[in-house]
């Protein structure tokens, strides 16, 4: 064990996935219902990873300030996205650290951005409702060296799917039950 990351179980299963790539597919869904007024409760779908199904039995509330029409009772959409995007860059941190022997003491992301409403709320159609950038900044405490770190980070880039998700064009498919 490292990182209380079970060495030789993350090497075993990278061996598994390069002789059988089928155990490397992961499919993952939620199911959302609206509660009240902005606030929402969100529930994880099993998941499945290779020939596996996974019991994934969570649920979260998703709520937006009072300023934003909420009740201020849980993190809005935006907060769970980019904490959903840092979680994933930890894990591929903490993966590549452990693959490459260094020991974490300490790790900490930041990841900060700017919305311009207007955009949300339809007043300027040139205004793109989404976030035009993200900053991110690793704060870490470990055994390694600054190049090593570096390499780390330039891994989670590569690497990260939510990462990725979010900074390349993912292909989304929409439909309307009533």
């Amino acid at each position: 064990m490292l990182n209380n990351i079970n060495i030789a179980g993350l090497s075993e299963y990278a061996n598994e996935v390069k002789e059988q790539n089928i155990q490397g597919k992961a499919s993952y869904g939620i199911n959302l219902n609206w509660e009240s007024g902005t606030k929402t409760t969100v529930s994880t779908k099993n998941m499945i990873l290779g020939e596996h199904k996974l019991i994934r039995d969570f649920n979260f509330t998703i709520d937006e300030p009072t300023q934003l029409l909420g009740v201020n009772s849980a993190p809005n959409p935006a907060e769970y996205m980019l904490g959903g995007m840092a979680g994933c860059m930890a894990v591929t941190f903490m993966a590549g650290a452990t693959a490459m022997n260094i020991e974490i003491n300490q790790l900490q992301l930041e990841i900060d951005g700017e919305l311009d409403l207007q955009g949300f709320l339809g007043l300027n159609p040139e205004i793109n409702p989404g976030f035009p950038e993200l900053k991110f900044i690793f704060h870490v405490q470990g055994n390694g060296t600054q190049e090593q770190y570096e390499r780390l980070i330039e891994r989670v880039i590569m690497h990260s799917p939510n990462y990725n998700t979010i900074k390349n064009k993912v292909k989304l498919i929409g439909e309307l039950k009533s």
